[in-house]
């Protein structure tokens, strides 16, 4: 592994870094927030750092299985977890949003803990997040978006105005162009970037200033000019599913035998997908942005607009399967992996679904699986005369 990526894995493998302390030192306030409908934007515009909790690190859910049911999702359960150890001690607030009913359940569990002393104090704002696009759904959500302006800058004394948010626009619009350049990199022949690293870089800047992100990304594009990480029979597998965040599991993926050419993940393809607009009115460039990007399953008007994305990435980067995987107990990826698996065998697509927990327990037995799966593709192509 490179110096690069090194630095990279540290930064993505930690919750607290050394950007994040010197904007501290610096006197500049951390905001959490937990999902890709929470714009970082408006954040950054109120002078502080925008910091996507994961997490990394989580080795059980002890904790906060006192205030959540063993059959709550994976995600919420470490992530809660990591919150009550302290890791997160170093926020200054959290905004949260109803991305699901075991997110939006957070809120009431992060104020009960805060008042106990066990979770950070601070500003503490629930996002109403519309579940479907449409005018009625941009003008409500853009006048929460200004809703959220509003209390933060009440609360930190930083007026979030026009030009302040345009200039946020703007820095997160070079973020997501950069992430789209070394996504691509991942299907190129050869590839440039393998999956895992790509996944350890996503997490890397969404939890740094969105200056230093910048500067990551492009020290990224020098450090991987030239590589070939390509293997003579690797499968090449678009990676669906929602809060994947273990690069390790990746990794095992790549071991079986996977090269990751893209991926529609909360921490990869749906977050830097679409550019806001940066001129006119930016909040409702925001709320326009954020509502109408590559979609989750939260959102109940996009399932069609989903399936033909993600098979026409399949198609686009030249991919022989789609791995799909869904975390313990989430009611919202299992309808969506059930529509995907429907679809794929429509367009004769090989397809995996997987079911685990975020961290620990089940590698063997899913690299058993994957493995086999890859025996499958591989099959399959010398059949159709295409092998890999």
């Amino acid at each position: 592994m490179s110096a690069f990526f090194e630095k990279i894995q540290k930064i993505a493998g930690t919750t607290e870094n050394e950007a994040v302390t010197a904007a501290l030192n610096a006197g500049r306030p951390v905001m959490g927030y937990l999902c890709s409908y929470v714009p970082e934007e408006i954040l950054h515009a109120a002078g502080l750092v925008p910091y996507r909790l994961r997490a990394v690190g989580s080795t059980g859910t002890s904790r906060a299985d006192a205030y959540y049911g063993a059959r709550n999702c994976s995600f919420v359960r470490h992530l809660f977890d990591r919150v009550l150890s302290g890791s997160y001690g170093f926020l200054s607030g959290m905004v949260f949003m109803n991305g699901c009913d075991h997110a939006r359940r957070m809120y009431d569990n992060w104020q009960d803990a805060a008042r106990e002393g066990k979770a950070p104090q601070g500003f503490l704002h629930m996002l109403p997040v519309p579940h479907r696009t449409g005018g009625a759904a941009l003008a409500q959500y853009a006048a929460e978006l200004k809703k959220l302006g509003a209390a933060l800058s009440g609360r930190f004394g930083t007026p979030v105005t026009d030009e302040s948010l345009s200039r946020s626009i703007a820095l997160a619009n070079e973020k997501r162009r950069l992430l789209s350049r070394l996504s691509s990199l991942r299907a190129a022949r050869p590839a440039a970037l393998r999956g895992s690293e790509f996944l350890a870089l996503v997490l890397a800047v969404t939890a740094v200033p969105p200056e230093d992100a910048v500067a990551l990304l492009t020290e990224a594009l020098d450090a991987v000019g030239g590589r070939d990480v390509s293997r003579p029979g690797d499968v090449r597998v678009v990676l669906a599913g929602g809060c994947a965040e273990d690069v390790e599991h990746v990794r095992l993926i790549e071991d079986a035998g996977g090269l990751v050419t893209a991926d529609n993940l909360c921490l990869g393809g749906r977050y830097f997908d679409g550019l806001a607009d940066e001129s006119g009115d930016p909040w409702e460039a925001l709320a326009r942005r954020y509502l109408t990007k590559l979609s989750c399953p939260r959102m109940i008007d996009g399932v069609s607009k989903r399936m033909d994305r993600l098979f026409s990435t399949v198609a686009e980067t030249g991919s022989q399967a789609v791995l799909a995987e869904k975390l313990m107990f989430c009611d919202l990826w299992g309808g969506e992996i059930f529509m995907q698996k429907s679809e794929a065998k429509k367009r004769d697509v090989p397809f995996l679904s997987l079911e685990r927990e975020l961290y620990g327990g089940g590698a063997g037995q899913h690299a058993t699986r994957i493995q086999a799966f890859f025996e499958k593709v591989h099959n399959l192509g010398k059949k159709n005369g295409r092998p890999v």
